[in-house]
């Protein structure tokens, strides 16, 4: 089975950490997972956890994907627990030591897994204006993306709904383009998270424009509820038609749930993304990013 574009679908991404086929699978061991995603001729898997995972299951998991000839997704770059963590919006010696130190582990357990691309989300203080907060920001981003890059790794943005998870630093798309061109740094690029993009800002199509050149990954989940494509508002056909006819190089991360879970759903989910997938190859480049 090939595909258009290289989609990596999800063994976990949020608590309960449930991988995306679970019932397809009839397990949650990742490696049955990397196996599932290697038959159905996906590029990689998002092993998005995989920081707080243990060492032993990283290297496990790590050696799966190698051996199936797959890519690695991005790993959040810290434990879930610490992703409103204000260290990024601080600056103090001591905020760049927890940065320093976080990262550590993340590079740690990405060289086990094989991934290259690290997800950095950050915490803003609600009493404190915003702009001096994203100025520290900018200028932790630069320190830690000089370190990372030495051993080739890129530190990925991302904005997030602030209904589903308010107090951070990016919440809005223009805000995070402003970010990325104020550090300037080859290694701090762009997550495109549909639903987080689509529940903001609107427009996915013209937002994927404006933003092009700082995407390192794309992540597809309808909005809203972070269900599969189909179910919501997101224009999953122009985006996929944008990516192919770009030739947009990198993962296409699955990073959704299911409206109703079970195998049936799974299945849908497969056929459908196969008809987009399809649809996209064949059609004109049209909209916002011609």
């Amino acid at each position: 089975m090939s595909w258009t574009l290289r989609y990596a679908p999800h063994i976990g991404y949020r608590p309960p950490f449930e991988p995306m086929f679970g019932a397809l699978v009839g397990s949650h061991d990742p490696v049955a997972h990397v196996a599932f995603a290697a038959e159905h001729g996906f590029a990689g898997v998002l092993y998005a956890a995989a920081r707080a995972r243990p060492p032993e299951e990283q290297a496990r998991v790590g050696q799966a994907i190698a051996q199936h000839g797959l890519q690695a997704g991005c790993l959040l770059y810290t434990t879930f627990d610490q992703l409103k963590n204000t260290s990024w919006a601080t600056d103090s010696e001591d905020a760049r030591r927890w940065i320093a130190a976080e990262l550590a582990q993340a590079t740690a357990a990405a060289r086990r897994v094989g991934a290259r691309q690290l997800a950095v989300l950050g915490g803003a203080y609600a009493q404190q204006p915003i702009g001096p907060q994203r100025e520290a920001f900018v200028q932790n981003l630069r320190r830690a993306a000089d370190s990372v890059a030495r051993d080739g790794f890129v530190l990925c943005l991302e904005t997030l709904n602030s209904q589903t998870v308010p107090g951070m630093l990016l919440h809005h798309l223009p805000d995070a383009l402003a970010v990325l061109r104020a550090v300037d740094h080859p290694a701090v690029r762009l997550i495109f998270d549909t639903a987080h993009v689509q529940a903001m800002d609107g427009d996915v199509l013209t937002h994927l424009d404006v933003a092009w050149d700082h995407i390192e990954i794309v992540q597809l989940a309808d909005c809203p509820g972070r269900l599969e494509p189909g179910t919501g508002q997101v224009d999953f056909a122009g985006v996929l038609n944008v990516l192919a006819q770009r030739g947009y190089p990198g993962l296409v991360e699955l990073e959704h749930g299911w409206a109703q879970p079970g195998a049936e759903s799974e299945r849908r989910g497969l056929e459908y993304l196969r008809d987009l997938d399809v649809a996209a190859s064949q059609s004109p480049l049209k909209g916002n990013a011609s």
